[in-house]
């Protein structure tokens, strides 16, 4: 695995710990703060925001870091276009305040959004730098850019809650890290417009962009109708509930994926012709993401009553049922996240968008039949099947058209990993005819017993081997 790569993981390892730790604390102590409902208001308005930063990203990003023959003055004019269409979007999202209210019978989304435009605008303007740091593989400054954003959005975020600022505290705790972020990445980048622009520019990114936006606004919807949904027909507690479930769900996501993802596509689309390299890089790492997910979903589920409980408070107790379901599949969204990055660095963005058509359509049909059957607990079980069926689809089209490999063979990589998840099952069990009444001491003891597993059986098998040429040298196969 060449030095790029494993120097990218390093820096994003930093950056997405440090976030995530700052996230954490930020989640506890609001959790504590503000009310289901509350927290249900903010929820309804994140999904339709993360659909206009999808347009105003347009697939940009990404066709910026696959396209080299891009010169300084194209991308001061694709900069120059993704800024005037950051203004027309964030003003747009404003006015969309209007629909969401009369959808979910309240008005507060009418002075919400207005002011949640502000972080439309401004991750609308950081996605040319951002793009740019990313292809010239500056890692260590994106990453930057991230952890100081956090840091002084907890700052801000935690300063208004205490002040009885309510759902402002998270609302301007995301346009602080837009704000931060975009001031950072603008400078590191040196970025500039440039008058009077040539709108022809757009043209040499517009092939892979518009199929990566495709892809983009299809999995949108695939992921967020659940939302969408359980907002309209079961209200903002509810859904509150439901997206903390979620939430945790994806924070193994944002503790392993968060590293690797930001880094595939970079680097490896300097080896776009040889797929047989990218396929034995992606092996690797998708071995090791199995290893660690498979028995952390069980963890996860089996412990769901204690982390839900410490982290976030008695009032959420119903986050406990879909957070032990949904989290059965940790192991499917850590091995599935990174696809589209292969995809993009084979220069198949044509298979990325297809592919999300497919997965797209067995996902929305599970949230539907959830939705019908009245409660988010029935929303996580068929989305638990969801996630499985997108695993099929995702690696069997990614192996066979963009790998070329077979997917009998990729399925060799889970022996060992499901073996592990066996174990760590049974073990788990001793907890439960000992669990204390403390639930803080449970989660202890469970985590211990966790480790004990992993460690154990890592050291004790050839996974070893694997796992120690991985850390050290990145190269699982020397």
């Amino acid at each position: 695995m060449n030095t790029n790569l494993k120097k990218g993981f390093l820096f994003s390892a930093i950056g997405t710990y440090s976030n995530f730790a700052l996230q954490l604390i930020i989640q506890m102590v609001l959790s504590r703060l503000l009310t289901p409902k509350e927290y249900g208001i903010v929820a309804i308005i994140q999904v339709f925001i993360v659909f206009f930063q999808m347009m105003v990203e347009a697939g940009l990003g990404p066709a910026i870091i696959q396209n080299k023959k891009l010169t300084q003055k194209d991308n001061q004019n694709i900069y120059c276009i993704s800024a005037i269409f950051s203004v027309m979007l964030s003003i747009f999202f404003g006015f969309f305040g209007f629909v969401l209210s009369l959808m979910y019978n309240n008005n507060v989304y009418i002075t919400l959004t207005w002011v949640q435009s502000i972080s439309v605008f401004f991750n609308g303007m950081n996605i040319v730098p951002t793009a740019l740091l990313n292809k010239e593989k500056r890692f260590k400054a994106v990453n930057f850019s991230s952890v100081l954003g956090n840091l002084v959005a907890a700052i801000v975020g935690l300063s208004i809650a205490f002040s009885g600022g309510g759902v402002y505290s998270l609302i301007f705790s995301a346009i602080t890290v837009s704000f931060i972020s975009f001031l950072s990445n603008r400078f590191l980048s040196g970025i500039s417009f440039i008058f009077p622009f040539d709108i022809k520019s757009i043209k040499k990114v517009w092939t892979v962009s518009k199929n990566q936006f495709g892809f983009n606004f299809i999995n949108y919807f695939s992921r967020n109708v659940d939302n969408i949904l359980v907002g309209k027909f079961m209200g903002a507690s509810a859904l509150a509930n439901y997206n903390k479930a979620y939430q945790l769900l994806m924070l193994p996501n944002t503790l392993f994926i968060s590293i690797v993802n930001p880094v595939l596509q970079p680097v490896l689309s300097e080896y776009q012709d040889d797929h047989q390299y990218i396929r034995k890089v992606y092996y690797e790492i998708v071995h090791i993401l199995v290893l660690i997910g498979i028995p952390l979903s069980i963890f996860l589920s089996s412990t769901s009553k204690q982390i839900i409980l410490i982290m976030f408070g008695s009032q959420w107790t119903e986050a406990i049922f879909p957070f032990s379901i949904l989290s059965l599949t940790v192991w499917s969204q850590l091995i599935v996240a990174p696809v589209g990055s292969i995809f993009q660095s084979r220069n198949h963005s044509k298979e990325l968008l297809v592919t999300g058509l497919f997965t797209a359509s067995g996902l929305v049909s599970a949230i539907v039949i959830g939705i019908l059957l009245g409660s988010i607990n029935y929303v996580a079980i068929c989305l638990t099947i969801g996630f499985i069926y997108s695993f099929i689809i995702n690696y069997y089209r990614l192996i066979k058209y963009s790998l070329g490999g077979k997917f009998s063979i990729f399925i060799r990589e889970f022996y060992s990993p499901v073996i592990l998840g066996g174990i760590t099952f049974v073990v788990l069990q001793i907890e439960e005819y000992a669990d204390p009444n403390n639930l803080f001491l449970s989660l202890i003891f469970r985590g211990i017993l966790f480790c004990f597993c992993w460690v154990g059986f890592v050291w004790f098998t050839p996974e070893k081997k694997i796992v120690l040429k991985f850390i050290k040298r990145g190269d699982i196969n020397e």
